[in-house]
C-alpha cells in the first residue's frame, strides 16, 4: 500500500509520518522523501567518489545503519526499490507530482487524525503482492486470500514453518 502525504512547507506532514510510524510498529514501513538538496552523498567521501567514478550505486554500512547512494531516480524507481524490501506499507513525502500514482493521499489542509488514518492503512494493508515485470498484479481479496492461505498451509508442514512472517520470492526466466 502507499500513502502520499501532501502539504505545503511545515504543514505538520514530517509529525503526521512520525505519528503514523509509532502507531503502526508491527508493520515493515518504508518513506521516500524528496530532499530540496542537490546531493545527500558528501563529496569527499569515498561513496561519493565511487559513483563519480562511473559506479551506479555505493552502500555504506556502518555500525548502526546503511545508507545506498546511487544517482539521480524518479519517484517511480525509488517506490520499485522500496518494494523490494516487501514493506506493508510505503509513505511518500514531499513530492509534488503524485496525481499518476495508483496511492492514498492524505493531505495536511483537510487536518487529518492519524488514528482514522491508521485505521484505513491496516484495512488495506495487503497480505500478499505480485509483481509482474517490475508492475504488480492486483489481486482482488478473494484470490489473494486463497493464494496467502494456500501458501501458508504448505509451510506450515514444514518443519521450522509455523513462523508469523513468511517472505517467498520468486523470479521465473
Amino acid at each position: 500500500m502507499i500513502i502520499a502525504i501532501k502539504g505545503e512547507h511545515n504543514s505538520g506532514k514530517t509529525t503526521f509520518i512520525q505519528k503514523l510510524i509509532e502507531k503502526m510498529k508491527d508493520y515493515k514501513i518504508m518513506v521516500i522523501k524528496s530532499s530540496g538538496q542537490e546531493n545527500v552523498d558528501v563529496a569527499g567521501k569515498d561513496s561519493y567518489y565511487f559513483r563519480k567514478k562511473g559506479a551506479h550505486a555505493s552502500i555504506v554500512v556502518a555500525k548502526n545503519e546503511t545508507a545506498l547512494f546511487t544517482n539521480s531516480m524518479d519517484l517511480k524507481e525509488a517506490i520499485n526499490l522500496a518494494e523490494k524490501f516487501f514493506p506493508d506499507v510505503i509513505i511518500i513525502e514531499g513530492y509534488e507530482s503524485i496525481e499518476n500514482l495508483k496511492c492514498t493521499v492524505i493531505d495536511m489542509e483537510e487536518k487529518p487524525d492519524v488514528d482514522a488514518v491508521c485505521q484505513k492503512i491496516l484495512r488495506e494493508v495487503k497480505k500478499i503482492k505480485i509483481f509482474v515485470d517490475g508492475e504488480e498484479l492486483h489481486l482482488n481479496k478473494f484470490v489473494e486470500n486463497l493464494i496467502y492461505k494456500t501458501i501458508k498451509a504448505m509451510i506450515s508442514s514444514l518443519k521450522g514453518g509455523d513462523g508469523n512472517e513468511i517472505e517467498i520470492m520468486l523470479k521465473c526466466l
